[in-house]
């Protein structure tokens, strides 16, 4: 295995807004931005792979369930920000996208989704599951995923035990070692998070808000509790990414700053 991945580049598309005294005890009132956070693989055989899509510009219509949403976090977004103008300032049409993982169904993640006339969505059963029968606080709001996801979707389960990555089952998801995927529950059922070997990088989606609040996991408040899918699992998913890094494996997530994201990627 050489250079399968030949690029990787990342795009904030879209950011919402957070009180880090809000989200855990302890802490000095400071507000904090998140980006929506779009990873762009450039795949040797297999062309462009997207990771997610930030928002879309759909989130910012009149609607009393977009209006809670915004309420509860507070949202930046222009046109310029959608990720489909970000990918054609680099010269990338949406027709180029080939697959397009999601790592789950919340809406700073899937806006995009209907940009994308050709690419192959990828999810893991787990979170197919929710898609089928959401719950409010699940957050799927499925009027921003094509009206053919369903057939265009390849359903994924991670049940692989791989010595390339220990930490939990995995999916060796094209089969030459160049992506392995990983379904961790916790913020959401059946999270799509991956490893890429050659970079020796996980892309952790929302394990945690972000890498350097990791810290603060334990001092988390009950609202932020509450609004993860499973507090458990959550927790679990914490403590796996605090093995990934002790092995010297550099993570990102969805939410980080633009600047980490960016200094691991390019420096």
């Amino acid at each position: 295995m050489s250079n399968i991945i030949e690029s990787l580049d990342y795009f904030p598309a879209g950011y919402c807004k957070g009180q880090l005294a809000s989200l855990f005890k302890g802490q000095a009132r400071q507000e904090l931005t998140f980006p929506a956070g779009v990873f762009l693989i450039k795949h040797r055989d297999l062309g462009y792979i997207l990771y997610d899509t930030g928002y879309s510009l759909a989130i910012k219509k009149t609607s009393l369930k977009y209006f809670f949403y915004r309420l509860a976090t507070p949202i930046e977004l222009e046109e310029e920000d959608q990720i489909d103008h970000l990918l054609e300032a680099k010269g990338i049409k949406p027709e180029q996208i080939s697959y397009l993982i999601l790592s789950h169904l919340h809406p700073d993640h899937i806006g995009g989704s209907s940009l994308f006339p050709k690419a192959r969505f990828i999810l893991t059963q787990e979170a197919y599951e929710t898609y089928r029968a959401p719950r409010f606080r699940d957050l799927v709001f499925k009027e921003f995923l094509p009206a053919d996801f369903e057939d265009r979707l390849w359903l994924v389960q991670a049940e692989q035990e791989e010595p390339v990555f220990p930490y939990c089952p995995s999916l060796d998801l094209f089969g030459d070692g160049s992506i392995y995927l990983a379904s961790l529950d916790g913020h959401a059922r059946g999270q799509a998070c991956l490893f890429l070997p050659e970079h020796k990088l996980m892309i952790a989606a929302d394990l945690t808000w972000g890498m350097d609040l990791l810290a603060y996991s334990e001092q988390m408040r009950l609202l932020p509790r509450l609004i993860q899918e499973n507090q458990a699992s959550y927790f679990s998913s914490i403590k796996l990414l605090r093995r990934v890094l002790s092995d010297q494996i550099q993570v990102v997530v969805s939410h980080d700053p633009v600047e980490r994201i960016e200094r691991i990627l390019y420096e």
